[in-house]
């Protein structure tokens, strides 16, 4: 019944011991005037979900998709810089209606 039970406790140490690894990936900036009129104007990329964020980090995140070509773009920006976090193509919209 709780055969899990012995392996968890044996599993606990190695996440506890385990560290946060850092990615180093290239990230293109721009000026966010121009990175929005290419996603919004050539791409066909409409804002689906933005955030703020908190504290002094005044920037804000976006998700942008263009629901018949299924690209998908995520930018962080503030009025004078744009840069793509990630894009790609093949996107899945798992929620479609507000929260109530």
């Amino acid at each position: 019944m709780y055969h899990w039970f012995p392996i968890s406790i044996l599993l606990i140490p190695l996440l506890v011991l385990a560290e946060p690894i850092q990615i180093k990936k290239p990230i293109t900036c721009e000026s966010t005037l121009l990175v929005f009129q290419v996603l919004l104007e050539q791409a066909g990329e409409k804002p689906i979900w933005v955030g703020r964020g908190d504290g002094e980090d005044t920037s804000r995140t976006v998700i942008l998709t263009n629901e018949k070509t299924k690209t998908w773009t995520i930018l962080q920006f503030d009025k004078n810089m744009a840069c793509v976090l990630g894009s790609g193509v093949g996107n899945q919209q798992i929620f479609t209606g507000p929260v109530t």
